[in-house]
């Protein structure tokens, strides 16, 4: 065992995480307290890491692959995962504001509540993963990929996908759960078997839009282009 590793225990700084980081040793962590902004996090095998209490804004985790790992009350704003796997990931009273996870994969995740505005998943693959009272407005998930995801509102209260950009999208068995998606993007998207039941579509874009098989009873399609 490397110094590195049994000196580690919880990681409770940035100059620790670095170390830690450079080489590939943080598989099963807790990082935990301090803030790392913009720290580089490429590449990395982060299976069964807990992040909590952390500031990692801007941080840049290209091509990792987090795995069965907790994000709890932390600052992922702007940091990077571009074509990283986020499998069985649970994140809740966070704030991943303007993150990346464009041509990522993220399968059975449960990510709320937290703040995903302007979130990026251009290109993702989203499978089996529930957004559970979370903040999704100007999200952009064109050309992604969705399968069995479901989109859960607060208590009492609709998800906020208004604004949201799902051009040339694909969409399987998604469940919308009245979802308020005033001003979204569906341009060219492909819709199969999804639940649009009660959901506001007034002012969203549906040019060109195929819906196959989908429930639409209640739907709100005031002023939308279709």
């Amino acid at each position: 065992m490397s110094e590195t590793s049994a000196d580690a225990g919880v990681v409770q700084s940035r100059r620790q995480l670095e170390r830690l980081v450079a080489d590939d040793e943080l598989a099963g962590r807790t990082i935990s307290g301090f803030g790392a902004p913009g720290v580089l996090m490429r590449g990395l095998d982060l299976d069964g890491v807990t992040v909590e209490r952390v500031d990692l804004q801007d941080a840049d985790g290209e091509d990792s692959r987090l795995e069965h790992a907790e994000v709890r009350q932390s600052d992922l704003r702007r940091s990077r995962w571009v074509g990283g796997l986020w499998h069985r990931v649970r994140a809740s009273d966070s704030d991943l504001t303007q993150i990346d996870l464009s041509r990522a994969q993220v399968l059975r995740c449960e990510l709320g509540p937290v703040r995903l505005s302007k979130a990026g998943f251009a290109g993702a693959c989203l499978q089996g993963t529930t957004f559970k009272a979370a903040e999704l407005y100007s999200a952009d998930f064109s050309r992604a990929v969705l399968t069995k995801v479901v989109f859960e509102g607060y208590d009492g209260s609709t998800v906020s996908l208004s604004r949201t950009d799902f051009t040339r999208a694909a969409l399987f068995e998604v469940d919308f759960r009245r979802a308020n998606m005033y001003g979204a993007i569906l341009r060219e998207a492909l819709l199969f078997k999804c639940d649009l039941r009660g959901v506001n579509l007034s002012s969203a874009d549906l040019r060109g839009a195929r819906l196959v098989g989908c429930l639409t009873h209640g739907v709100d399609l005031d002023d939308a282009q279709l």
